[in-house]
């Protein structure tokens, strides 16, 4: 990426999105009691359920969008794939996936928690679509992906379709984020009228060529005389159209944009190619690349967190505490819970924390099959591969966390914890090591010898 483009004081961020996204934050708890209380839409097992439904949503995606989308590259709408590359380059990020398919509500998106990330484009849009429009939303997009964006939004929303609620809770952040958006998209080549236009086109469609955008503009001026009248964009993750037009011609004519313009429009060294016998990654993974014990107790408390609040809050089976068969019920709720996650009732604490681990166990086992990572990990930069630095198979997964189960029942699992390499992992062929990659299936270049 390139250096200063997100960072110090050149950078083109939207004034006070990091800052939004702390707030949204700390101010969660609060927001959904508030949710809660008026439309009781969301609980924070909800939330929970919705964040790890989106990891496991994203690390599908790609399995999707081979089975039903088009897979964009030199040889399949080639002038797409060079409209992609081209922006890449200039922003310095790896050029991500390209699928085209059929969404009549979002236009284009960024998906990924990790590279490779893979960009979908609408085909009910692409047609209606000029070059240099085309150019300006893949270069927004891929500046969600430079600026740490797409991790997140991944998450919130991986179909990349607006949800209330999740607007409500982030949607200071995420407007802020898509003004972020659209001035990179301006600074990589596209002009500020291709710009217009491509916020015409995704946001009218069709009839976005015959918009009068001077007429839009007094909307504008009409909408800021009457703060009641923006109120509205308080529940939406994206700004007024009619706002982002103003946002970005103020942008464009700052010294700041026309700095960034430069800088970004200067050819860039290409990546060289390693020769076949250098090597990027050691025969297998080493000690001291695995988490540190406190990293892992981190990780670990963030996902016991998650998955107390998903069996706190749901009901799939209620047990009474006057019932004479409580403990017998209480195991089969346990034992359910492997399956639905069920924990309801005023169970006695040993029986709450047995269906707790069963619960991190299944969740920690589904997650780390499926991307590598579970919530906690993920949040501590760590990751599940094999000692070859691969993905763990899904038997490995599973297996990881049968014989760590197992071992809990024994001193193995408390002597073990302060270790780097855990006996689980010994097992199981894995090792938890730092990082924000979600591991790969890929044949890697390892060392020789």
């Amino acid at each position: 990426m390139v250096d200063g483009l997100f960072k110090g004081p050149e950078s083109v961020r939207f004034g006070g999105e990091r800052a939004a996204l702390i707030w949204s934050l700390l101010l969660l708890p609060m927001t959904l009691g508030l949710i809660g209380a008026i439309f009781r839409s969301i609980s924070a097992s909800e939330l929970a359920l919705l964040v790890v439904g989106g990891m496991v949503y994203v690390s599908i995606s790609r399995g999707r969008l081979l089975g039903s989308s088009i897979r964009i590259g030199a040889g399949q709408f080639p002038e797409v794939f060079a409209i992609v590359e081209r922006a890449a380059a200039r922003l310095g990020v790896a050029t991500p996936q390209i699928f085209i398919r059929d969404d009549v509500f979002v236009p284009i998106s960024a998906v990924g928690m990790g590279e490779p990330y893979s960009l979908i484009i609408s085909s009910q849009y692409l047609e209606h679509l000029r070059e240099g429009e085309l150019a300006f939303l893949v270069a927004r997009e891929l500046g969600h992906i430079a600026a740490g964006h797409t991790r997140l939004t991944s998450l919130l929303s991986a179909s990349g379709r607006e949800n209330p609620a999740i607007a409500l809770i982030f949607g200071a952040w995420l407007r802020r984020t898509e003004y972020t958006g659209d001035r990179i998209g301006l600074l990589c080549g596209a002009s500020l009228q291709d710009a217009i236009g491509a916020i015409a086109i995704t946001t009218f469609h069709a009839i976005g060529r015959r918009v009068d955008i001077a007429r839009l503009a007094e909307q504008q001026l009409e909408l800021e005389a009457d703060p009641t009248l923006r109120m509205g964009e308080w529940v939406g993750g994206v700004p007024y159209a009619t706002k982002r037009i103003a946002q970005l011609t103020a942008f464009d004519a700052t010294p700041l944009a026309a700095t960034w313009r430069q800088r970004l429009a200067e050819p860039r060294p290409q990546p060289v190619e390693p020769a076949s016998d250098v090597v990027e990654l050691p025969g297998s993974v080493r000690r001291r690349e695995c988490a540190p014990v406190m990293r892992r107790l981190i990780a670990l408390t963030i996902d016991s967190f998650v998955v107390g609040a998903i069996l706190k809050n749901t009901d799939f089976i209620s047990v009474s505490a006057d019932d004479a068969d409580k403990a017998e019920k209480a195991t089969k709720v346990a034992v359910h819970g492997a399956t639905h996650f069920a924990f309801s009732g005023p169970l006695e604490i040993g029986t709450a924390a047995l269906s707790v681990l069963i619960g991190l166990l299944v969740y920690s086992a589904i997650l780390v099959a499926l991307t590598g990572q579970t919530l906690g990990m993920m949040v501590m930069e760590l990751r599940v591969v094999t000692t070859r630095y691969r993905r763990p198979t899904i038997v490995q997964a599973v297996w990881r966390y049968v014989s760590g189960g197992f071992s809990i029942l024994t001193t193995v699992a408390l002597v073990g914890f302060f270790m780097r390499i855990h006996p689980h992992d010994y097992l199981s062929r894995t090792r938890l090591i730092r990082g924000r990659g979600t591991g790969t299936a890929e044949p890697l270049r390892l060392k020789k010898g």
